[in-house]
């Protein structure tokens, strides 16, 4: 399956606690707590919005006490999702399937949240800056946005519109409403590997899942200030960049 088609099943039949350990998706899990940590964005008994929440990882590192919402465009994803949370022991949990076509209209667009949270989709999106704007409509006053976007792809992956950086997100943002508060770069450990997670099948993809898998555990381990601590020498090291970047918005009135 090739095109943005990919995510319509990529994401099913992936709940087990081993998958969730894969780097993959914790490196996205650690940079949102190291940021929601600086600027003291605090989760309990708040209303979390996750647009694209894709296999539901940070939602596990959620406290119990959020309200957990989000959307995502593979029904059966949503399904899988939703009991794996409930599972968890979440009972404030409203995931939904989305329709890319009338997406502005959804129902959870038109309630407001303390944080929405978007990684890794904002680079797949004909018009980001037409996204914020719509999003900033959801937020409530003193709440925040954490996107998430790869940085200095080796490779560039096909479903990406977008070569990301931060002059580019200044320019998403004009006229959009929000003010940058925080940007942070990090995963430099990924940097020389890169490639190997552009491909979907054959040996390049085997590699970058025994990578993912490899990584994760020692990464949790660690928690989310020390991984990054470390990351940053280790990537100074081997003369390696950052692969991803995260982005903290607040309303501008």
């Amino acid at each position: 399956m090739t095109g943005q088609n990919l995510f319509l099943t990529v994401y099913r039949g992936n709940q087990g606690a081993l998958r969730h350990m894969a780097y993959m998706r914790l490196s996205k899990v650690l940079l949102l707590q190291f940021l929601l940590n600086r600027f003291a964005i605090d989760l309990a008994n708040k209303r979390i919005f996750d647009y694209g929440f894709g296999p539901g990882t940070f939602f596990r590192y959620c406290p119990k006490s959020s309200h957990l919402y989000g959307v995502e465009i593979d029904p059966t994803c949503v399904s899988e999702v939703s009991g794996m949370l409930a599972d968890q022991g979440f009972s404030h949990v409203d995931l939904r399937p989305l329709q890319i076509e009338d997406w502005e209209h959804h129902p959870l667009l038109q309630e407001t949240y303390d944080l929405v949270i978007c990684s890794h989709v904002l680079e797949h999106l004909p018009d980001p800056a037409r996204f914020l704007r719509r999003i900033k409509e959801c937020l409530a006053p003193r709440g925040h946005f954490v996107g998430l976007v790869p940085i200095n792809e080796r490779r560039q992956d096909a479903r990406h519109l977008h070569v990301v950086d931060l002059p580019l997100v200044r320019e998403w943002l004009t006229g959009t409403g929000f003010r940058l508060q925080g940007w942070v770069e990090a995963d430099p450990l990924l940097y020389w590997i890169q490639p190997l997670f552009t491909h979907e099948s054959g040996w390049r993809h085997r590699a970058a899942q025994l990578a993912s898998v490899t990584i994760g555990p020692l990464a949790k381990a660690l928690g989310s200030a020390r991984w990054l601590a470390f990351s940053k020498v280790a990537g100074n090291v081997t003369l390696s960049k950052p692969t991803q970047a995260a982005l903290v918005l607040q309303r501008e009135d």
